[in-house]
């Protein structure tokens, strides 16, 4: 900023009137000899000048942001198509784009992008019991929720976080396998118990693409799978988590499963119709009105369907016959030891959500003894599940 060019100082005030103290303040005008001085403004437009203005935010386009998926390895290329729509009950992903139904070399790079990502495969165990409510004269039984935890499993399929090394592949299913080939029901390949004449070898992943885009049916789907390779044992996780449910002497009714997300694609061509069935207020509206009871045989039956291109993905340290011990992952007693203090101590606490790292560094060392009312509250939850343990807890009432 500049620097005032006069240096004189303030002017003196003047001399109080005779009975007035000197601290009075003059309500009038006082005269001046000098014209008012504007000590503290200076106008310096050299150094903002116009185009070093940062640009208004109405210019910045968020819609046509491309999306960054945080399990892409670096380096990876990125999908040249956006999301129609995710449904996120079921966790697939719908695209629409006219380049997938005609240029099988694109279709091919996307299913080959796509194929980088990861399932997300977790540990899921839920409790509940059944409580006997009365209201008034009425007698209900009501469903309660005693825990119901995740663990995720995602980390476990990179081997080196720090080089996103895995053990994946882009393949195809074999010709004894019954699923959609480019029909509406799933059938194995010609000549392999299905109709018409033997399939001569199995078709590659660039086959079954230029197979779809040659289609010249109305309304058709391709299907991709992120799979997980069955390295583990998972019935021997499965009953090693019932088993410490039972420790606990819990006497509702628990349930573990191991649900993947993030697996399932589904392309479709570009049309009106396919835009409509993949709106979701459109969808509604057919289910509220119940034309969905004329409406979906008729989309069943048209549309011809292609489920024959997944990517697998290893979890574990065998597969196949095959070892793979120089791959630093988990085996499930190693994942078991590191987990178990951690997945026990939540579902003494009845606890609801995923559990992250943090559950595991507090589960490793003993919990601080928290002060005041805290302090009570943590020893009384303690004592209850010392009699929980003893008496059991969870029944149904």
């Amino acid at each position: 900023m500049g620097k005032p060019t006069d240096d004189k100082g303030p002017m003196p005030s003047p001399n109080p009137v005779v009975g007035e103290s000197s601290s009075a303040i003059l309500l009038g005008a006082t005269p001046t000899a000098e014209p008012p001085m504007q000590r503290y403004f200076d106008d310096d437009p050299t150094e903002f000048p116009a185009d070093d203005l940062p640009p208004l935010y109405t210019e910045y386009d968020r819609e046509h942001v491309p999306q960054v998926d945080p399990l892409m390895p670096p380096g990876a290329p990125r999908l040249a198509i956006e999301p129609f729509r995710t449904d996120h009950k079921t966790g697939t992903t719908y695209y629409v784009d006219k380049r997938l139904d005609t240029d099988h070399k694109f279709l091919l790079d996307q299913l080959t992008s796509m194929s980088l990502s990861p399932p997300r495969p977790f540990v899921h165990l839920r409790g509940t019991h059944y409580e006997t409510v009365k209201d008034g004269d009425k007698t209900e039984r009501k469903k309660r929720i005693d825990f119901d935890i995740e663990i995720e499993l995602t980390s476990l399929l990179y081997p080196d976080p720090q080089t996103a090394h895995n053990l994946h592949r882009l393949t195809t299913v074999s010709n004894f396998e019954k699923v959609r080939r480019g029909t509406v029901f799933a059938t194995r390949a010609p000549g392999f118990g299905g109709s018409g004449a033997a399939e001569e070898g199995t078709p590659d992943v660039e086959q079954w693409c230029m197979r779809y885009t040659l289609s010249q049916a109305g309304l058709k789907s391709f299907a991709f799978e992120r799979r997980i390779d069955d390295g583990w044992d998972w019935a021997v996780v499965k009953n090693r988590l019932h088993m410490m449910i039972r420790e606990t002497n819990y006497r509702g009714h628990a349930t573990v499963d191991f649900p993947v997300r993030h697996a399932r694609v589904e392309l479709y061509n570009d049309c009106r119709i396919n835009r409509w069935r993949l709106t979701k207020w459109i969808a509604m509206l057919f289910y509220f009105t119940l034309l969905f009871l004329f409406t979906w045989p008729w989309l069943f039956f048209q549309t011809k369907r292609w489920e024959t291109v997944y990517s697998t993905w290893l979890i574990g340290k065998s597969y196949g016959g095959v070892d793979y011990s120089q791959v630093h992952t988990l085996s499930e007693d190693e994942w078991f030891s590191m987990w178990g203090r951690a997945i026990h101590q939540a579902i003494m606490q009845r606890r609801q959500g995923t559990l992250d790292q943090g559950d595991l560094r507090r589960a490793e060392g003993a919990m601080p003894r928290e002060q005041g009312f805290e302090g009570v509250v943590q020893a009384g939850v303690e004592a209850m599940n010392v009699v929980n343990r003893s008496f059991g807890w969870g029944h149904d009432s």
